[in-house]
């Protein structure tokens, strides 16, 4: 598969935006002056100082939105003083503080580890609308990652009664700008056995009604699924934070992990780079495009593509809130509003990394993606939405680092080589949506109840087992991955017709 092609891989869910301000770069020509984070809420408990090359915040300091809980510092501080944990996760994104929270709900001792600080990699990057993209826009989900998707929203809802995280019960609308994409991407919708309650089909006129700013004349129909939300995933993941602070989770910030330790065949801990031992009775690896460097020693490699995603952000220009628009047939362009403009990406604004020999950045720059994404997508979204004005002059931007697997599922799992050792990763660029339920999940795994979502059988990491590619060879993992679209799944299939 060509880089151009691998460029352009998709999911729903979790896309790049929402970025905080050390992920969040002004989208001019000049690029590299960091932009005010808008998208964060000003909500002081919820606001993370920026963390210092070589140091960080910890958790006691009142700047942290996890000081209202005392931890002990595992590292550097009295151990003797903390219980052994049952639980150490190690990555403090949506996947690992969901993990976390639901682990203390169910009575576990836990402690979070990190390189950072909670939600400062690819979580703060996440584009933060939420759906059942099971119901239609990805066909190779089903029931399993419906319920996922469910529980997410719910999750969401639940979680806005604490902190302001940008909620909006918006919905979310599917559109089509040629007649051939209207019976390609949106009939579809409406014939598909998870078919909310709700859905249905829209007029050109009738997506003006219930997306106001979009032009009818852009778009030949629409489809709406109006349980849909938005929220801002930076502010969400630091509002969760808080509250796996509430729930007695330790923390321990700015504590790279090197490795996993292992001792009779069972999981004891992680070994940091700076030599300490932190032990516990079982260990989660939460740690994103990262996991691998911590698998691999093991015998263990995850069928990552690992894929460089961006967005922009426009000026406010006084749109007011609108449902998340999705366009499938521009390379899968997603737009939704952001405190009264546009934050969108596409296709176009992805580069897969090719090779598991190239470092995954937490905070990617590369400003030749964001020039030709803003170049190509002016004129679409002028014709679209014209009262954004210029959308040549997007005012910021960012990206971030996302992790595909073979078959576009999530892994969530026991890794066979070693006793007490799970994981949970490759967000698929959905993270943000799935990351609930999949925390749910692997708690109710860890503790030996029974899954409330998600069929665990889907998400093994032994899945790929025998496979007929090399899972270490990302761009083998590219070619194996399936079509982002059914019709060009149907359309490139190589199973031979039935005989008459």
């Amino acid at each position: 598969m060509s880089a151009s092609r691998r460029s352009r891989w998709r999911a729903p869910g979790a896309r790049i935006s929402e970025p905080d301000s050390r992920s969040r770069h002004r989208a001019s020509r000049d690029a590299g002056a960091v932009a005010r984070d808008s998208s964060v809420s000003d909500t002081p408990h919820l606001s993370f100082p920026v963390v210092a090359p070589g140091g960080g915040i910890h958790p006691n300091d009142p700047r942290s939105p996890v000081s209202a809980h005392p931890v002990a510092d595992l590292t550097h501080g009295d151990r003797a003083s903390a219980e052994l944990p049952d639980v150490l996760v190690v990555g403090s994104g949506l996947f690992g503080l969901s993990t976390a929270l639901h682990l203390a709900r169910a009575g576990r001792r836990v402690t979070v580890v990190d390189e950072g600080t909670p939600a400062s990699g690819t979580t703060a990057a996440g584009a933060g609308f939420v759906g059942l993209w099971a119901a239609g826009y990805a066909w190779y989900w089903n029931e399993s990652e419906r319920d996922l998707e469910q529980y997410g929203i719910d999750f969401y809802r639940e979680l806005a009664g604490t902190a302001d995280i940008g909620f909006r019960d918006r919905g979310n609308v599917w559109l089509s700008v040629t007649d051939e994409g209207y019976r390609d991407h949106i009939l579809p919708f409406d014939r598909h056995p998870l078919k909310p309650a709700g859905a249905r089909l829209l007029t050109p006129d009738e997506v003006a009604q219930v997306v106001p700013g979009v032009s009818a004349a852009a778009v030949t129909g629409g489809f709406l699924h109006p349980g849909g939300i938005q929220i801002s995933a930076p502010d969400a993941a630091l509002a969760l934070a808080a509250e796996v602070a509430r729930a007695g989770v330790r923390f321990e910030n700015c504590t790279p992990v090197a490795s996993v330790l292992v001792e009779d065949g069972r999981t004891v801990g992680v070994r940091t780079t700076a030599g300490a031992e932190l032990r516990a009775g079982q260990v989660v690896l939460a740690s994103g495009s990262w996991t691998n460097a911590l698998l691999s020693p093991l015998g263990r490699t995850l069928p990552f593509a690992r894929v460089l995603a961006s967005r922009l952000t426009t000026k406010p220009f006084g749109l007011g809130q609108i449902p998340t628009l999705m366009l499938p047939e521009l390379q899968g362009l997603w737009v939704r509003e952001h405190r009264g403009g546009l934050t969108y990406g596409h296709g176009g604004g992805y580069e897969a990394l090719g090779s598991a020999d190239v470092t995954a950045e937490r905070r990617p720059q590369r400003t030749d993606l964001i020039d030709a994404m803003r170049e190509q997508l002016a004129p679409v979204l002028a014709a679209l939405i014209p009262s954004g004005g210029d959308y040549a002059d997007t005012a910021e931007w960012t990206q971030g680092v996302v992790s595909m697997t073979a078959d576009r599922r999530f892994i969530a799992g026991p890794v066979p080589e070693a006793a007490d050792l799970w994981v949970v990763a490759g967000d698929n660029e959905s993270g943000v949506t799935h990351g609930p339920g999949l925390g749910r999940l692997v708690a109710d795994l860890v503790t030996g109840a029974p899954p409330v979502a998600g069929d665990p059988a889907l998400y093994r990491p032994d899945r790929f087992d025998g496979v007929d590619y090399d899972v270490a060879d990302e761009a083998a993992v590219g070619r194996a991955m399936p079509a982002r679209r059914e019709v060009d799944a149907l359309r490139t299939s190589r199973i031979p017709a039935a005989a008459s």
